[in-house]
């Protein structure tokens, strides 16, 4: 069997697994395919878009940035590389490579202005949520402690240990103080875990070796 005719049909069967779900199967035979013609920027397109189907981002940002470095004048390299950023909710990196793709002569406009515009309003919603969020932690927290407060008086009357006003005072702003923080921590987390999504996996492998080694 000539070698285009074998990547033609491992390419099949790889359509054939995504269609029917299996999409490591598919990753399987698309980089087997990939190791027969390895410039072959469709398989490489193909593979990036099926590890982004099986939330494998980092192999899938690695497959955009080859096609980009075989071919940087088409625009489907840069798409992929802003589909991962999407994925994993990085849509100010997204932004870029819509717009990079949009530029490129073989580019779908009408599809890269749709994603540009998209991922703007992705980004606006997020900051806006980045200002909100930590008043929302606050508010959360006021009403708890505000009901604890209360059911507290409701059980100890005055044997309570806040019964003072200014022990409920503090008690409510402390609570409003940790809900906002706890909340601005969540975000800051939430943002670097978008990050690290993009990062390599960690190979065990090598670990295993390691701790032979140790």
């Amino acid at each position: 069997m000539g070698q285009d005719k074998q990547v033609s049909n491992l390419r099949q069967v790889a359509r054939d697994c995504v269609k029917d779900g299996r999409h490591t199967e598919a990753f399987l035979h698309l980089s087997h395919a990939i190791k027969l013609d390895e410039d072959n920027t469709e398989l490489l397109s193909e593979r990036s878009k099926c590890s982004v189907d099986n939330l494998q981002y980092y192999f899938a940002l690695e497959d955009a940035q080859q096609i980009l470095k075989i071919r940087p004048d088409t625009w489907i390299g840069h798409v992929r590389l802003a589909e991962v950023y999407s994925a994993t909710y990085n849509y100010d990196l997204a932004i870029p490579s819509y717009q990079a793709a949009f530029q490129c002569l073989d580019a779908d406009k009408s599809h890269c202005k749709m994603m540009i515009d998209k991922c703007k309003k992705e980004v606006v919603l997020d900051k806006r949520t980045d200002m909100q969020f930590p008043w929302v932690g606050c508010a959360m927290g006021m009403i708890v402690s505000s009901l604890i407060v209360v059911l507290d008086y409701l059980s100890h009357g005055h044997t309570s240990y806040i019964a003072h006003p200014l022990l409920k005072i503090l008690t409510c702003a402390l609570a409003s103080f940790i809900g906002y923080w706890v909340a601005r921590v969540y975000r800051f987390h939430l943002k670097r875990t978008r990050k690290q999504m993009l990062e390599p996996p960690l190979d065990l492998l090598d670990l295993g070796t390691k701790l032979h080694a140790d």
